[in-house]
């Protein structure tokens, strides 16, 4: 993979061959992991699974093989004196990492979203240069490789194989974490000096094609994988580096066959030559077409996901490897070849500047730096295309209750009364009279899933008796008065067609209650001087998906930017009476895919909200705190009108007050009690506490390191 002028003039095809399509496997590795599983595929088939199988499969043998290939090719490297193995492979690679390593950092910091690590500080590039090697560490491995190998040359091979085996046992005995980045680094050293050790045996086992050996290796290395995978052992010692020893050997018995497909093989060797500048240079190339495309085929049509689903993968690799080489060739014509070989050095001692060989004279890099402009012009406007707004310039002001501080009061899922039953007979008035006086904080909300409008002429139900969908009539927005701002991204605000989700918006806004639901949207309050950021997640399309991780960072970082504090809405999640229960993994309903409700959580707190408050399972769920902000899973049903509360498990509700400064972090919080009965689903104060003992024993059976800490009178206290 080094890709070097100094290799040893014999080059063989086998070889050229098999790095080239060890390079394409990178790529499609990378492109796979970093993009297209990124992507919040809504396709409901299997296809992204059997595309992230396939990257797992070629994972176990993919560095390995490169490792013990440049072993190899090392053996003849190091034969020759000191000081030129010193400068052409140790500084060399040891130069070619720091500048792409800085090179890769100050390219990766207009990539917020692409999951890979990027040095933020001289602390972390310190860091990321000695002991987390970044995206470039295979040159940090050969440097480190070759200067142990020069070392050990002079040890009797026997000693040398021995040491191989020695360090092969430890791994395989589970004493080295290969996991890890250092223990990668060992493990990898093991397979470079077994290809340093075996270096004529393998060049002539290699040099031979054998097609049924090769058939037969690519049979036993799926089925040791397909075992490990099925069993679940690779954790177990010595499961994994035996499955990567077996990937191996089938690579270098597969290798001579290569150069014999006709088409593939030249191609093959074509890029095996080219290697060091599609390692290089493909991460930020993968960056760019990542930016353009996560987003918009999470957000695409289902026939643009199902067809862009089985292709992606192939073709972005093929567009990845083709632009980083199409750069490599502009830079080496241009000659930049300090950008992959040390500087050119002084003329040889004993020689004048006018009998050392002449050195090119230097042109004006033009190829290159249109290409850089090029890719620098598309990167700035698709960033600038798929930028969310955070708060807009005029947000509505109200005085502070307290100066420093903003209160938020929050409920769980409301639904007033349901027309179409006529439950409950009052059609919902009074609905919240024993309850409101809690409503004192700054800004009090929920969870509204229903429609307030009349007739649309669309009914999502139709003629289907067991399906819900739930409308009010518009007075009923009247009744929501002492709320101030109502979530309706959920699956219930959209029953009755677009007509009645925005009759909803206009009814609720001619009674004083604002609104926060569609995509992108951004609802933010200016309370005193502290800028209050709303925003509401569901799993359906038209709102900001709990499914899409990667939008929900952008949008909650959006509003992180521009507000002093971040509440989050997240209709998510599994419901039912057996549905009280957060544990990691997508929980699924009715088949559809409600999110991982731990994994979405931390996202948002990750990117900058200061309060998740969950609903939908209309159960009451756990809370915990995370990195000092309070998660609330659930918080029950808040009322139902007569539909919600069908078993006695829902028929509880929490109301929670939460005290914050202005940068985030909890004073204190409260928890209230409600209860409702299923033939009017009127909350009403719980004297018994129930929600308040529900919360808190199942916040400490999913949450034992970090539940948040809830005393028998509801006030929660920010965990130390």
């Amino acid at each position: 993979m080094s890709g070097d002028s100094t290799a040893p003039p014999a080059r063989s095809a086998w070889a050229d061959a098999l790095k080239g399509l060890l390079i394409l496997l990178v790529v499609f590795w990378h492109v796979v992991l970093k993009t297209y599983l990124q992507i919040d595929w809504r396709i409901g088939m299997p296809i992204p699974g059997a595309w992230g199988l396939a990257g797992d499969v070629i994972w176990p043998f993919l560095m390995p093989l490169f490792l013990m290939i440049s072993g190899c090719f090392a053996a003849t490297a190091l034969a020759r004196p000191w000081a030129i193995v010193f400068r052409t492979r140790v500084v060399r690679f040891l130069y070619l990492y720091l500048l792409w390593t800085l090179i890769h950092m100050m390219t990766m910091w207009a990539f917020e979203d692409f999951p890979t690590f990027v040095p933020r500080s001289v602390a972390e590039f310190i860091d990321a240069v000695t002991i987390s090697p970044p995206n470039t560490w295979y040159l940090y491995a050969l440097a480190l490789y070759f200067l142990v190998a020069k070392g050990l040359r002079r040890l009797p091979r026997w000693l040398l194989i021995g040491g191989a085996a020695a360090l092969s046992v430890t791994v395989s005995a589970g004493l080295i974490d290969v996991a890890s980045n250092r223990g990668s680094l060992l493990y990898n050293l093991l397979f470079f000096l077994l290809g340093l050790s075996f270096a004529p045996q393998i060049r002539r086992f290699a040099a031979r094609p054998r097609p049924f050996v090769a058939a037969t290796s690519i049979a036993v290395y799926l089925v040791a994988f397909g075992v490990m995978r099925v069993t679940g052992s690779e954790a177990v010692p010595g499961v994994w580096p035996a499955v990567s020893l077996i990937g191996v050997g089938m690579g270098i018995v597969v290798a001579p066959i290569l150069p014999r497909i006709p088409g593939l093989g030249r191609g093959l060797g074509w890029l095996g030559v080219r290697t060091l500048p599609i390692y290089l240079l493909h991460m930020p190339v993968l960056a760019l077409a990542d930016l353009a495309l996560v987003g918009w085929l999470s957000n695409a049509r289902i026939a643009v996901q199902l067809a862009a689903a089985v292709l992606l993968p192939v073709a972005l690799t093929a567009f990845v490897v083709a632009v980083s080489t199409m750069l490599g060739h502009l830079i080496v014509r241009d000659r930049l070849l300090w950008l992959f070989d040390l500087p050119a050095r002084r003329p040889p001692a004993g020689l004048s500047r006018r009998e050392a060989p002449p050195r090119p004279r230097a042109r004006l890099a033009w190829r290159t730096t249109v290409a850089v402009l090029m890719v620098t012009a598309i990167g700035v406007s698709t960033i600038r295309a798929t930028a969310i707004s955070g708060c807009p310039a005029e947000a509505p002001r109200q005085p502070a209750s307290h100066a420093g501080e903003v209160s938020i009061g929050a409920t769980g899922d409301m639904l007033l009364y349901d027309v179409n039953h006529s439950v409950p007979a009052d059609r919902g008035r009074g609905h919240f009279d024993d309850v409101r006086p809690w409503f004192t904080q700054d800004i009090v909300t929920g969870n509204l899933e229903q429609v307030i409008s009349a007739d649309t002429g669309y009914d999502k139900c139709g003629q289907h008796a067991d399906c819900l969908a739930f409308r009010s009539a518009p007075d009923a927005a009247e009744q929501f008065a002492g709320f101030d701002l109502l979530n309706l991204a959920n699956n219930h605000t959209g029953d009755f067609g677009r007509a009645g989700y925005a009759n909803t918006r206009a009814h609720l806004a001619d009674a004083g209650v604002r609104t926060v639901g569609d995509r992108n949207e951004i609802a933010c309050t200016q309370v005193g001087d502290i800028t209050v950021a709303m925003l509401g997640f569901a799993p359906y399309d038209g709102f900001n998906r709990v499914t899409d991780l990667r939008h929900v960072r952008q949008v909650v970082r959006a509003a992180a930017a521009r507000a002093d504090i971040v509440v989050v809405h997240a209709h998510m999640g599994a419901e039912g009476a057996g549905a009280d229960a957060v544990t990691p993994g997508t929980e699924v309903m009715y088949g559809e895919n409600r999110g991982d409700v731990i994994a979405f959580s931390h996202a948002a707190v990750d990117a900058g909200a200061d309060l998740v408050l969950g609903h939908g399972p209309h159960v009451l769920r756990g809370m915990e705190s995370y990195r000092g902000r309070l998660i609330a899973y659930s918080l029950g049903n808040f009322g139902g009108g007569g539909v919600f509360g069908a078993e006695q498990s829902t028929r509880y509700g929490a109301y929670l007050a939460v005290r914050l400064r202005a940068d985030g972090t909890m004073i204190d919080g409260q928890l209230r009690s409600v209860r409702f009965e299923q033939r009017d689903g009127r909350p009403v104060r719980d004297p018994d506490e129930r929600a308040v003992e529900l919360i808190d024993q199942r916040s400490r059976r999913d949450f034992p390191g970090t539940a948040a800490n809830i005393e028998s009178d509801g006030s929660i206290s920010p965990r130390r």
